[in-house]
């Protein structure tokens, strides 16, 4: 099984952390509600290669009332610019962001 990169999952992460309306990350093997939230962003993030695209599917919990639609596009925005800036715009990646709950 491919792990990701440690500088890479700090760079997500601190993209992430910043925008506004995200309460936490959300871990997408948890069994029920309580086991959602999440810290360890290792249980939020799925990623696949495929040629010489990246794609990461991130879980997140955000906050009942913002404009879910804006908090899912300021992420992508901020996550795919970074992870391009650190690998000096040679990869490419997509990232999908998966709202599994809201607070």
């Amino acid at each position: 099984m491919n792990t990701i990169d440690k500088s890479v999952i700090k760079v997500i992460k601190d993209a992430i952390v910043t925008v506004p309306g995200v309460v936490s990350f959300s871990n997408f093997n948890a069994d029920s509600l309580e086991e959602l939230a999440t810290s360890d962003i290792n249980n939020a993030i799925e990623f696949t290669n495929t040629d010489n695209i990246t794609r990461f599917r991130i879980h997140v919990i955000i906050l009942s009332g913002v404009n879910i639609k804006d908090v899912i596009k300021e992420i992508q925005i901020r996550v795919k610019y970074e992870l391009e800036k650190i690998s000096k715009f040679t990869m490419k990646y997509m990232v999908d962001v998966v709202v599994d709950d809201l607070a």
